[in-house]
């Protein structure tokens, strides 16, 4: 089913399955220029209730790295309102998280979507569109830099 056509309640469904599969998968390591799948938690902006979400964590220059084609989901806007997430199964668990909009959100975004297998019509440029194109779309969609917090 398209994810657009989905209820509320469905996307919810479909979320607590992923992260059924991903907590039965053994975690997988970071790696340059890919992305393995994690669950973030981030508090809801309206509830403050912990809000299970599971997101391809994308590894670039050290750094890490989840993204969205819009900035009207609901994780979106949580992460935004909340400004931290805990990443389940990470070393560090606590991460704070920044919006970027820079030249490097756009490279992030090209390296996300150039592993994903079928890439969602949802995003704002083709699957393949060079960097200037992409760039052209950092004001809408999300990109966040995840850094631990130590200590």
């Amino acid at each position: 089913m398209n994810p657009a056509q989905m209820s509320h309640a469905e996307i919810s469904a479909f979320n607590a399955q992923m992260a059924d599969k991903i907590r039965q998968t053994p975690v997988q390591p970071y790696t340059e220029g890919r992305h393995v799948l994690r669950i973030l938690h981030i508090l809801g902006r309206a509830t403050g209730q912990d809000r299970q979400t599971p997101l391809a964590v994308t590894q670039f220059d050290g750094h890490r790295y989840v993204c969205a084609p819009n900035r009207s989901r609901d994780w979106v806007r949580n992460l935004l309102a909340a400004g931290s997430c805990h990443i389940e199964g990470d070393p560090v668990p606590e991460h704070a998280a920044t919006l970027i909009e820079s030249d490097d959100a756009a490279v992030i975004l090209a390296i996300y979507l150039g592993n994903v297998a079928q890439p969602s019509s949802f995003w704002p440029f083709p699957p393949g569109a060079p960097i200037e194109e992409i760039r052209r779309h950092t004001g809408s969609t999300a990109v966040f830099r995840l850094t631990p917090v130590t200590g």
